[in-house]
């Protein structure tokens, strides 16, 4: 019924060419003690906001008078959902020396409630409605109720936020804003590549309902190749794309970094130069690793192609998945290649990588656990070429570290 009382009060305006019905004379005066004001984790003890109303006007011993007040955000509209109400969320006091009725509010109060009453966005600005309502029972006649509502804008403390339901690419730098996705190897990583032109790019993010950018603590300069440390906020500033070039461009939220590569800087897919079957002395073979092939141990395995993906983020990561597998084996960087002498050759030959050998470099089989990541040897000679790792049941996801030589199996 209260939050009708406004479109009551407006139909009821006293108009005196209309009524012979004396004008009445309210008197309650609603005031705050600030316009705005902004929480942080240093101020939460102090109070934030402090709200004070005189009186309404005097009615007979008759009328029992009611004061009834109410905070809200704006928009809520005072919903049994949002609103805090007198005499169960807050109270007030009455000074009678300075003839006003008031209440206070901490940073805390306010700040629990943006969090779990009201649900707000991080970080997301807002504004606070106070409304008191003076309502009279009793008496021998209806006694139009006093009204008064002020407004306050607040901003919340400020959480460090590194998180996205959407990442873009956008600015001058790019023709069109292109939205980048999490890298298979690292949910917390995302990564793009293509053509930029000279201009400022941009890192918009999405969270929770809210716009925001990625953007350098620095100046916006290049670090071509080099880690840049970011913030995450509302600031629309990017970095400086100096020349016209394929780029890769690396976001880090873990790490709070963005690594930008040029063509100049850029990561290399892993380059394997070998002899075959690990004989000295015959042609080389130079095999540019983009794809591995399972051969098995077992008699009933033989080869499969693993179709592994290459990591945007580094293009000597490369991740299979796909249909759960498990057996010892070892990974070959071809199925059939060809030596520099035009010799051809098939994984039998083929550099592997699979499991370290022994301490005096002798062949061994070791098995890997689930979500761990392990150690990857790599080399086309017998004793490596006859290695197996045991991959464990149900797997389904492998990461292949080939930069730091590392595999991690898991079931997703």
């Amino acid at each position: 019924m209260l939050s009708s009382l406004a479109a009551v009060l407006a139909s009821c305006a006293y108009d005196p060419y209309k009524t012979d019905i004396p004008k009445v004379e309210e008197t309650m005066n609603l005031t705050a003690s600030v316009e705005s004001f902004a929480l942080t984790e240093d101020n939460l003890d102090e109070v934030a906001v402090s709200f004070s109303w005189t009186p309404a006007r005097h009615l007979s011993e008759d009328y029992l008078l009611t004061y009834t007040a109410e905070l809200d955000v704006v928009g809520n509209n005072f919903g049994s959902t949002t609103v805090i109400t007198s005499g169960t969320g807050f109270d007030f006091e009455y000074d009678e020396d300075a003839g006003v009725y008031s209440c206070s509010f901490t940073g805390e109060q306010i700040n629990n409630w943006y969090n779990d009453r009201w649900s707000l966005p991080v970080n997301a600005a807002f504004s606070l409605e106070f409304r008191v309502v003076a309502s009279w029972t009793g008496g021998p006649t209806y006694e139009m109720p006093e009204v008064r509502q002020v407004t306050v804008s607040a901003l919340p403390v400020q959480v460090i936020i590194f998180d996205a339901d959407e990442m873009s690419l956008a600015g001058t730098a790019i023709s069109t804003e292109t939205e980048i996705i999490p890298t298979l190897e690292n949910t917390n990583q995302y990564a793009w590549y293509g053509a930029l032109t000279p201009g400022e790019l941009l890192i918009p993010v999405k969270y929770d309902g809210v716009d925001y950018y990625i953007y350098p603590t620095g100046d916006g300069t290049l670090k071509d190749g080099q880690p840049d440390g970011v913030e995450m906020g509302s600031e629309e500033r990017g970095w400086a794309i100096p020349e016209s070039g394929n780029y890769r461009v690396v976001v880090n939220m873990e790490q709070r970094t963005v690594t930008i590569y040029s063509a100049a800087t850029d990561l290399q897919p892993k380059v394997v130069t070998f002899q075959p079957n690990g004989t000295e002395g015959i042609a080389p073979a130079t095999v540019t690793v983009t794809n591995l092939w399972a051969y098995g141990a077992g008699t009933n395995w033989g080869v499969r192609n693993l179709q592994l993906t290459q990591s945007l983020a580094d293009p000597q990561v490369l991740v299979y998945s796909g249909d759960a597998i498990s057996s010892g084996m070892k990974f070959c960087v071809a199925s059939s290649f060809t030596s520099d002498d035009g010799t051809e050759y098939n994984q039998n030959n083929a550099y592997c990588y699979t499991c370290p050998l022994t301490a005096d470099g002798k062949r061994q089989n070791l098995s890997i656990q689930s979500d761990r990541v392990e150690t990857l040897w790599g080399g086309s000679d017998g004793e490596t070429r006859n290695s197996y790792i045991t991959i464990p049941s149900g797997t389904n996801f492998i990461i292949f570290d080939l930069r730091n030589m590392t595999i991690m199996a898991s079931s997703r």
